[in-house]
């Protein structure tokens, strides 16, 4: 249930401040990647004073930028709609009244509520104080699921996540490995370690400023790749961990993450570098962190689809070295 905004507290107003200015931007900016260049306002909302401007021009997020190699959604056509000829009419004769027209039907407006929320989502944003407790019952249910005999049988403790339940940004992953099943925590091996340094090092963002999850909550033995009916049984408890946290972009590390999620049957060197979207959230896929160990020279692919990722989310792209000499 959702408090009185009379009765909030300062540290939760501002939270709800902060959301609802995160959906406004990730509404808007949907709208712009769609083609839309002006918004209409429903009676429940002021007039635009004399002269305003509304948003347009090319993507902020960069998504029109020029040879940027991914699509999110076909742009809308930018020629002016076609003049509709208007019917000739007779002249009255003169003293005749004019006869009634049938009343327009009223426009359908949405709810003004209906504007802020991502379409892909039912229900509501929940304020930072309702993800905690949301996402530790999850975690509890995760905990106690028993729906796979094998890994339930083979696991040390199920891997739930890692980060802020508000982060602009989620990542994914495939499975926890033996060091994650150790300590409870997703990618803290030699592939976590890499996947911190692309987001420290790389990005420009610290690694509790993302959330992590994984497909799967329980370790495969011996590292296998999750079984299709394993993934099945567990990517409810990943589609309720998006719906909650509601990131504004996500990043799907390898292509068992990529199958779970996108639901597609393409290779990731067919995938990468492209945009799709997950319930209406901007979604791009890469390498796994633990195949870049594996192939180094696949690291300037991921290079690649991270500064992708960096352009839409307005981060700075560090310059190469040979730019800096």
């Amino acid at each position: 249930m959702q408090s009185d905004p009379e009765h909030l507290s300062d540290a939760d107003a501002a939270d709800a401040v902060r959301i609802m200015v995160k959906e406004v931007r990730q509404r808007l900016e949907s709208l712009l990647r769609a083609g839309v260049k002006e918004v209409p306002f429903a009676p429940v909302f002021a007039r635009r004073a004399p002269g305003a401007r509304t948003a347009s021009g090319p993507d902020a997020a960069g998504f029109a930028a020029e040879g940027d190699p991914g699509t999110i959604l076909p742009a809308a056509p930018s020629s002016p709609a076609p003049a509709i000829p208007q019917p000739t009419v007779a002249p009255r004769p003169e003293g005749r009244p004019a006869p009634a027209r049938p009343a327009a039907p009223a426009a359908a407006t949405a709810p003004a509520a209906s504007f802020f929320q991502e379409s892909g989502f039912d229900s509501p944003a929940l304020a930072a104080a309702e993800r905690l407790v949301v996402l530790k019952d999850l975690a509890e249910e995760a905990a106690g699921c028993r729906k796979c005999p094998e890994l339930v049988a083979y696991r040390t403790r199920t891997v739930f996540a890692d980060g802020d339940p508000n982060a602009r940004l989620m990542f994914i992953g495939e499975a926890p490995g033996a060091d994650e099943d150790r300590t409870g925590r997703p990618f803290v091996g030699k592939a976590g370690q890499l996947l911190t340094d692309m987001i420290t090092k790389g990005m420009g963002l610290k690694r509790d400023e993302v959330y992590i999850a994984n497909i799967l909550k329980c370790r495969p033995p011996e590292n296998r790749p999750p079984q299709p009916e394993e993934s099945a049984n567990c990517i409810h408890f990943l589609e309720r961990q998006i719906e909650v946290v509601r990131p504004e972009f996500l990043c799907l590390l390898g292509r068992t993450a990529a199958v779970g999620v996108l639901k597609t049957g393409l290779s990731m060197g067919r995938l990468r570098g492209k945009w799709y979207r997950y319930r209406g959230i901007p979604t791009i896929a890469t390498y796994h962190p633990s195949y870049l160990l594996r192939t180094p020279s696949a690291k300037k692919e991921a290079w690649e689809d991270l500064q992708l990722l960096m352009t839409a989310m307005g981060l700075r792209i560090p310059p190469r070295k040979k730019d800096q000499d």
